[in-house]
């Protein structure tokens, strides 16, 4: 059964290019949210959905 995953990264931009490298499919281009992270989405080639996440502050959430 896929699954969703929420992982943080140091770089959120350069894991989303690893990933489709790797043979993911990008979900949701990598984009400034308003909760202070930089994120992007990904399908893995099992159905899992990946959020790659990079904080963009060290303040609270």
């Amino acid at each position: 059964m896929p699954a969703s995953y929420y992982l943080y990264v140091e770089n959120a931009d350069e894991a989303m290019v690893k990933a489709i490298a790797a043979g993911s499919v990008k979900i949701m281009d990598v984009a400034n949210m308003p909760y202070n992270d930089r994120q992007g989405g990904i399908r893995d080639q099992f159905g899992n959905l990946w959020w790659l996440s990079e904080r963009l502050t060290d303040g609270p959430y």
